[in-house]
């Protein structure tokens, strides 16, 4: 199994896709303390004004805070607005 991982790793560097896409990882990039944007995501575990989870393609991923709020989202992408406090990748 891990001889095809790295088959795969060569693959994606030789042909220069972007490794996000290609190995289906999170991306999630934060914007002060007040944004989030998260790509790459399977589904929302949990939604609360205090705690956002997503369900991503290596675990879960938390985002603490108060006042938070998905004010738009697609199958791909999400963002979060809100007092972010933390954030924790699990898995």
């Amino acid at each position: 199994m891990k001889k095809m991982g790295q088959w795969k790793e060569n693959l994606v560097t030789s042909l220069e896709i972007p490794r996000d896409l290609a190995m289906k990882e999170t991306v999630f990039t934060v914007t002060g303390k007040h944004q989030a944007v998260v790509c790459n995501y399977r589904s929302v575990l949990r939604y609360e004004k205090e705690e956002i989870i997503l369900l991503t393609f290596q675990g879960k991923l938390r985002i603490q805070g108060k006042r938070l709020k998905i004010p738009m989202y697609t199958p791909e992408e999400m963002y979060i607005e809100g007092v972010i406090t933390e954030i924790i990748l699990e898995g």
